[in-house]
């Protein structure tokens, strides 16, 4: 195999010519072919020269199984590279979303898309101060665990200033830890909870 053919079959190849040797000066624009180009390894074209999005970039050709790295390292390009159609609704892909786009969140925000089973915990931690936004009483995974911790507990300690929403869903239910966390988190709407949390103590 030649140098030229090792070069486009692996980018990183040349990101470390650049990086390990700047005297050799690399120049993207003259080694760029988009035909010659495997595209497979698009992962490394958004890590490595996302400073030269505008020149690679094919929403055709590039391999949409990479677009964690795209979300990950084309930040500033979003508004370009976005397409609901083609990207992969993953866990790694939609933490990365709910990370660093919440200002997007118009944008990006699909109830039916989203995989609310294992990423609501994002959701919550994340945005909710877009609450309004996402909320969905059906999809809301209740009873599920997100890091170890019961999503109904993290809704109660992240989205306290909308316990009038939620607190009357159908899979919210009182709990020794969410009574606990109701007195800490959520004092405000006392006289919403307090008959409950009064009837759930004498019961025990």
């Amino acid at each position: 195999m030649n140098v030229l053919e090792t070069e486009y079959e692996n980018p990183f190849f040349c990101h470390h010519i650049e990086k390990e040797n700047p005297d050799a000066r690399f120049d993207f624009t003259r080694w760029w072919d988009p035909r010659r180009f495997n595209w497979t390894y698009s992962s490394f074209l958004a890590k490595y020269f996302s400073n030269h999005f505008e020149i690679w970039w094919n929403p055709e050709s590039f391999n949409w199984r990479s677009c964690a790295a795209l979300t990950r390292y084309c930040r500033r390009d979003f508004a370009v590279w976005w397409d609901p159609e083609k990207f992969h609704w993953n866990t790694r892909t939609v933490r990365l979303l709910t990370k660093h786009y919440g200002v997007f969140l118009d944008t990006w925000w699909d109830s039916a898309r989203f995989p609310w089973k294992t990423d609501t915990g994002y959701l919550v931690r994340e945005l909710s101060h877009r609450f309004d936004t996402w909320w969905n009483e059906d999809k809301f995974p209740w009873g599920t665990m997100f890091c170890n911790v019961p999503v109904e507990h993290m809704l109660v300690k992240y989205c306290s200033k909308y316990l009038p929403v939620w607190y009357s869903s159908e899979g919210f239910h009182l709990s020794e830890a969410i009574c606990n966390l109701l007195k800490t988190e959520c004092g405000d709407f006392k006289e919403l909870w307090a008959k409950d949390y009064l009837l759930y103590r004498l019961s025990k």
